[in-house]
Order: C-alpha cells, then sequence, then structure tokens
C-alpha cells in the first residue's frame, strides 16, 4: 500500500497548484457570496450520494477484521457529514428558496449541477469496482480525502468573505469539515505494509488516478473554467 499512498501525496501536491483554486481566491467580497449561495444548493446531490457511497458500499455488514473495522468507522462519519450542509444552507440564506419537492428536485437536477452530479457518479462507479476489498475501499477513501481537504483548505479565502460579509458561520464549507476530517482519519499504518498483488495494485493506482482526473473537472467548472470533460 505505500505504493498507492505515496501515489495520493503526489497528486494531491500537484492539485495544490491547480488553475482552479486561483481563480476561486481572486473572488472579491460580494462573488464569494454569490458563488457559495450557488454552490450549497448544488453540493446536495453530491453530500447525500456521498452518504450511500459509505452505507451501502463502504461499510461492511460484518466486519471480520481490523482493516474493515477501520473503514467501517470512517465511513459511519463520512456519511453524517450532510448534517453540516444542511446548517450551511440556513447560514447561506438559500434554505427558503425551496418550497416543494419539485423546487427540490428542480435545484438538484439542473444544468449547472451536472458536474457535480457527473463528479459523484463517477466517486460511486469506483466503490463499486472496490467489491470487497478493503485495501480498494481504502484507497478510493482516502483519494476522496485528500481532494475534500485540498478543496476545503484552498477554499478559505472565500468562506473568510463570505463570514465577513454576512456573520453568518459555516460548517460544511469550514472548518468544522476540515476538522471532522482530521479527528476521524483512518489509521494507516495497519495497511502501509500490506503488499498488493500486481493486479490489485494496478486498479488501486487507476482508482487513485482517475478520481483525481474527475476531481480536476469538477473544481473548473466550480471556478467557471471548465476543462475538457474526461471519461474515467
Amino acid at each position: 500500500m505505500r505504493r498507492v499512498f505515496a501515489e495520493i501525496d503526489r497528486q494531491t501536491e500537484n492539485l495544490r497548484s491547480h488553475e482552479a483554486f486561483l481563480m476561486i481566491s481572486d473572488l472579491s467580497s460580494a462573488e464569494a457570496v454569490q458563488t457559495l449561495k450557488g454552490w450549497g444548493p448544488l453540493f446536495v446531490h453530491l453530500t447525500m450520494t456521498f452518504r450511500d457511497i459509505n452505507l451501502m458500499y463502504n461499510l461492511y455488514p460484518d466486519p471480520a477484521n481490523d482493516l474493515e473495522r477501520a473503514i467501517n468507522a470512517h465511513a459511519a462519519v463520512d456519511a453524517t457529514h450532510w448534517e453540516m450542509l444542511v446548517t450551511d444552507l440556513n447560514a447561506l440564506g438559500v434554505s427558503d428558496d425551496v418550497k416543494s419537492y419539485k423546487d427540490a428536485m428542480t435545484i438538484l437536477w439542473s444544468q449547472p449541477g451536472r458536474p457535480i452530479r457527473d463528479y459523484i457518479y463517477w466517486v460511486l462507479h469506483r466503490a463499486q469496482r472496490c467489491g470487497s476489498s478493503p485495501l480498494l475501499k481504502l484507497t478510493a477513501m482516502e483519494s476522496c480525502e485528500a481532494t475534500v481537504k485540498t478543496f476545503l483548505t484552498h477554499t478559505r479565502p472565500v468562506r473568510a468573505l463570505f463570514e465577513s460579509a454576512t456573520g453568518a458561520k459555516l460548517n460544511y464549507f469550514g472548518e468544522g469539515h476540515i476538522d471532522s476530517e482530521v479527528d476521524n482519519a483512518i489509521n494507516l499504518s495497519i495497511f502501509q505494509e500490506v503488499e498488493l498483488d500486481p493486479q490489485t495494485l494496478t486498479l488501486a493506482l487507476w482508482i487513485v488516478n482517475a478520481h483525481f482526473d474527475d476531481f480536476k473537472v469538477f473544481i473548473g467548472h466550480l471556478s467557471g473554467h471548465p476543462p475538457e470533460a474526461q471519461q474515467s
């Protein structure tokens, strides 16, 4: 697994200098407020699908060893992140925009949200490819963790501008989400020395690289400068 973790670290380092983060960091206070008000509702689909991925595909109903129990502990925490988004939607002042199921469904399946849905569907696809392997599940989960942490830390200036302008505090897009990722991180030491057979290693590295490729497309759309679509 050391080879896999090294690839995640390499991809994360490259992601930190992505032009989308530079574009986002140049937003004015008014633009930051409008950006987050736009992001919030579109992240509902992503967050709820992410919950399903953790509870339906990552979680072991009957964990048989320490590796599976470690996966379960982290999946259970990740499945609660939607609650932070609920509080953010209130803080963003967009909750009252939804008066009916039709309103909600129109927003969730709107054209602006299509890149977000496309991204999370590929995350789901890779989770399904992991089967019952805790090593592949960890690979997919750690790839997600790395990109989420990078996104949250590099969009701090946007959140700071919003909070300064409105006086409202954000959790899902804020420090609460980051703290949750750090405080509930998987103990990687029990995975590090596990040797992967060539076939599993090839699949694990594909999961890492495909995830980061898809995430770059995703943040390109969020920044308003979408790159050419990837085919994972």
